[in-house]
């Protein structure tokens, strides 16, 4: 089939190895100190790697290749954790729905004290939420970005508690 995929200039690949770091899915590796797009099927055409490359060497092609397999991938990286020692014996961490007992924060918080997070379950992303966890009962639900918990420094303290 024709579609989008990487393809990597060799000339231009300097070999520091940021595209196979941002490559979600293993299709780059490292081969004789140069990136190489080792499987079409591992290629998604998102382009993650494309940014991370300094040099520009990585680019989008219009070309023969096979169809993205999702579970050709999965089986690659779980192979790869394996290899690794490391292991997910119950699948994926944020599927795990929890909730977080914590020690009654300090009656009077001052800057100087540690804050403590008042985060109360798990997970903590919507997308992974189950719609029929325990402590969504009667709560008041707050929807905000990944990033602002870094964004924000009274995050915890303003909106969690």
């Amino acid at each position: 089939m024709i579609r989008r995929i990487i393809q990597i200039d060799q000339e231009k690949c300097n070999g520091c190895g940021a595209c196979a770091e941002a490559c979600h899915e293993g299709a780059i590796t490292m081969v004789d100190g140069k990136a190489r797009l080792m499987r079409d099927d591992y290629c998604d055409g998102l382009g993650d790697c494309l940014p991370a490359c300094p040099t520009g060497a990585i680019t989008f092609a219009e070309r023969e290749a096979a169809a993205y397999d999702e579970r050709a991938v999965m089986e690659n990286k779980q192979r790869k954790m394996r290899k690794e020692g490391m292991t997910l014996p119950c699948g994926c961490p944020g599927s795990q729905s929890r909730n977080i007992q914590r020690q009654g924060a300090p009656a009077v918080e001052t800057p100087q004290a540690q804050q403590t997070s008042r985060l109360s379950q798990w997970p903590v992303q919507i997308k992974l939420v189950p719609v029929n966890a325990p402590y969504f009962g009667g709560a008041r639900l707050l929807i905000a970005a990944d990033c602002t918990a870094y964004a924000y420094a009274a995050f915890h303290e303003r909106f969690i508690k």
